[in-house]
Protein backbone atom coordinates (compact mmCIF):
# COMPACT_ATOMS: atom_id res chain seq x y z
CA UNK A 1 0.00 0.00 0.00
CA UNK A 2 2.84 2.35 0.84
CA UNK A 3 4.44 1.70 -2.57
CA UNK A 4 1.19 2.55 -4.38
CA UNK A 5 0.83 5.79 -2.39
CA UNK A 6 4.44 6.76 -3.14
CA UNK A 7 3.84 6.14 -6.86
CA UNK A 8 0.68 8.27 -6.75
CA UNK A 9 2.50 11.01 -4.87
CA UNK A 10 5.35 10.97 -7.40
CA UNK A 11 2.86 11.00 -10.29
CA UNK A 12 0.94 13.91 -8.75
CA UNK A 13 4.19 15.79 -8.08
CA UNK A 14 5.34 15.32 -11.67
CA UNK A 15 1.94 16.39 -13.02
CA UNK A 16 1.98 19.49 -10.81
CA UNK A 17 5.53 20.35 -11.90
CA UNK A 18 4.59 19.92 -15.57
CA UNK A 19 1.48 22.11 -15.26
CA UNK A 20 3.45 24.73 -13.31
CA UNK A 21 6.15 24.85 -15.98
CA UNK A 22 3.49 25.35 -18.69
CA UNK A 23 2.01 28.22 -16.68
CA UNK A 24 5.44 29.86 -16.28
CA UNK A 25 6.22 29.53 -20.00
CA UNK A 26 2.78 30.91 -20.89
CA UNK A 27 3.23 33.90 -18.53
CA UNK A 28 6.66 34.63 -20.01
CA UNK A 29 5.22 34.46 -23.52
CA UNK A 30 2.41 36.87 -22.60
CA UNK A 31 4.87 39.28 -20.97
CA UNK A 32 7.05 39.19 -24.07
CA UNK A 33 4.09 40.03 -26.28
CA UNK A 34 3.28 43.17 -24.30
CA UNK A 35 6.84 44.31 -23.60
CA UNK A 36 8.66 45.02 -26.85
CA UNK A 37 12.32 44.14 -27.14
CA UNK A 38 14.61 47.19 -27.24
CA UNK A 39 15.21 47.05 -31.02
CA UNK A 40 11.50 46.94 -31.81
CA UNK A 41 10.78 49.60 -29.20
CA UNK A 42 13.45 51.93 -30.63
CA UNK A 43 12.24 51.44 -34.19
CA UNK A 44 8.65 52.08 -33.10
CA UNK A 45 9.58 55.35 -31.36
CA UNK A 46 11.50 56.62 -34.41
CA UNK A 47 8.60 55.71 -36.71
CA UNK A 48 6.21 57.57 -34.40
CA UNK A 49 8.48 60.62 -34.52
CA UNK A 50 8.72 60.61 -38.31
CA UNK A 51 4.96 60.19 -38.68
CA UNK A 52 4.65 63.41 -36.66
CA UNK A 53 7.27 65.15 -38.81
CA UNK A 54 5.62 64.06 -42.07
CA UNK A 55 2.18 65.61 -41.43
CA UNK A 56 3.44 67.72 -39.48
CA UNK A 57 1.32 66.89 -36.43
CA UNK A 58 2.52 69.55 -33.99
CA UNK A 59 -0.06 68.68 -31.31
CA UNK A 60 1.07 65.04 -31.26
CA UNK A 61 4.73 66.10 -31.28
CA UNK A 62 4.12 68.50 -28.38
CA UNK A 63 2.90 65.50 -26.36
CA UNK A 64 5.76 63.27 -27.55
CA UNK A 65 8.63 65.66 -26.74
CA UNK A 66 10.18 65.51 -23.26
CA UNK A 67 10.94 68.57 -21.13
CA UNK A 68 14.54 69.63 -21.75
CA UNK A 69 14.46 68.58 -25.42
CA UNK A 70 17.36 69.61 -27.65
CA UNK A 71 18.03 69.04 -31.32
CA UNK A 72 21.29 69.40 -33.16
CA UNK A 73 21.62 70.33 -36.82
CA UNK A 74 24.42 71.63 -38.99
CA UNK A 75 23.73 75.18 -37.83
CA UNK A 76 23.58 74.42 -34.10
CA UNK A 77 21.31 73.39 -31.27
CA UNK A 78 17.63 74.16 -30.76
CA UNK A 79 15.20 73.81 -27.89
CA UNK A 80 11.67 72.55 -28.59
CA UNK A 81 10.07 75.95 -29.42
CA UNK A 82 12.75 76.60 -32.10
CA UNK A 83 12.61 73.02 -33.41
CA UNK A 84 8.80 73.20 -33.47
CA UNK A 85 8.97 76.29 -35.68
CA UNK A 86 11.30 74.46 -38.09
CA UNK A 87 9.04 71.36 -38.13
CA UNK A 88 5.95 73.52 -38.80
CA UNK A 89 7.55 74.68 -42.08
CA UNK A 90 8.95 71.25 -42.99
CA UNK A 91 7.77 69.47 -46.13
CA UNK A 92 8.96 65.89 -46.60
CA UNK A 93 8.97 63.48 -49.51
CA UNK A 94 8.13 59.86 -48.65
CA UNK A 95 10.96 58.68 -46.41
CA UNK A 96 12.80 55.42 -45.76
CA UNK A 97 14.18 54.61 -42.30
CA UNK A 98 16.78 51.84 -42.04
CA UNK A 99 19.89 50.44 -40.33
CA UNK A 100 18.65 50.88 -36.76
CA UNK A 101 21.09 50.53 -33.88
CA UNK A 102 19.44 50.59 -30.46
CA UNK A 103 20.93 50.70 -26.99
CA UNK A 104 19.13 51.04 -23.68
CA UNK A 105 20.22 51.96 -20.20
CA UNK A 106 17.28 51.81 -17.81
CA UNK A 107 14.77 54.44 -18.87
CA UNK A 108 16.97 55.88 -21.65
CA UNK A 109 16.77 54.56 -25.22
CA UNK A 110 19.33 55.68 -27.84
CA UNK A 111 18.54 54.99 -31.49
CA UNK A 112 20.76 55.68 -34.49
CA UNK A 113 19.52 55.03 -38.01
CA UNK A 114 19.67 56.11 -41.63
CA UNK A 115 16.95 58.31 -43.08
CA UNK A 116 16.49 58.77 -46.81
CA UNK A 117 14.20 61.75 -47.38
CA UNK A 118 13.80 64.84 -49.50
CA UNK A 119 13.09 67.96 -47.45
CA UNK A 120 11.87 71.46 -48.09
CA UNK A 121 12.78 73.83 -45.27
CA UNK A 122 12.08 77.57 -45.48
CA UNK A 123 11.48 77.27 -49.25
CA UNK A 124 14.84 75.55 -49.81
CA UNK A 125 14.57 72.08 -51.37
CA UNK A 126 17.10 69.47 -50.25
CA UNK A 127 17.71 66.41 -52.43
CA UNK A 128 16.51 63.00 -51.27
CA UNK A 129 19.56 61.31 -49.78
CA UNK A 130 20.33 58.95 -46.92
CA UNK A 131 21.94 60.48 -43.85
CA UNK A 132 22.57 59.30 -40.29
CA UNK A 133 20.25 60.43 -37.49
CA UNK A 134 20.23 59.94 -33.73
CA UNK A 135 17.29 60.12 -31.33
CA UNK A 136 17.28 59.78 -27.55
CA UNK A 137 14.08 58.77 -25.79
CA UNK A 138 13.39 58.78 -22.06
CA UNK A 139 10.70 56.75 -20.33
CA UNK A 140 8.09 58.83 -18.52
CA UNK A 141 5.69 56.52 -16.70
CA UNK A 142 4.39 54.10 -19.31
CA UNK A 143 5.28 56.39 -22.24
CA UNK A 144 8.48 57.16 -24.11
CA UNK A 145 9.31 60.80 -24.82
CA UNK A 146 11.78 62.30 -27.29
CA UNK A 147 14.62 64.02 -25.42
CA UNK A 148 17.00 64.70 -28.32
CA UNK A 149 17.08 64.57 -32.12
CA UNK A 150 20.29 64.85 -34.16
CA UNK A 151 20.29 65.40 -37.91
CA UNK A 152 23.84 65.41 -39.33
CA UNK A 153 22.69 66.17 -42.86
CA UNK A 154 25.03 68.66 -44.46
CA UNK A 155 22.96 71.46 -45.95
CA UNK A 156 25.41 74.15 -47.00
CA UNK A 157 28.72 75.70 -46.06
CA UNK A 158 27.29 79.18 -46.63
CA UNK A 159 25.24 80.73 -43.82
CA UNK A 160 23.36 82.92 -46.30
CA UNK A 161 22.30 79.90 -48.35
CA UNK A 162 21.64 77.67 -45.33
CA UNK A 163 17.87 77.14 -45.01
CA UNK A 164 18.27 75.98 -41.42
CA UNK A 165 19.83 79.30 -40.47
CA UNK A 166 17.01 81.15 -42.23
CA UNK A 167 14.42 79.08 -40.38
CA UNK A 168 16.12 79.80 -37.05
CA UNK A 169 16.80 83.52 -37.58
CA UNK A 170 15.20 85.89 -35.04
CA UNK A 171 11.92 87.52 -36.02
Amino acid sequence: MLVIMNKRLITLSLAFAFISSIAVVHAAFDAGSTNLDDNTLGQHQVEKLWAGFAKPDLAALDQFVAPGFQSLHEDGARDWPKERKLVAELKLTPYVLSDYQVTRNGDVLVVTYQCKVGETIAAARLAKESTPRLDVFVQSGSEWKLLSHVNVRRVSSSTAANPLMIAQSPE
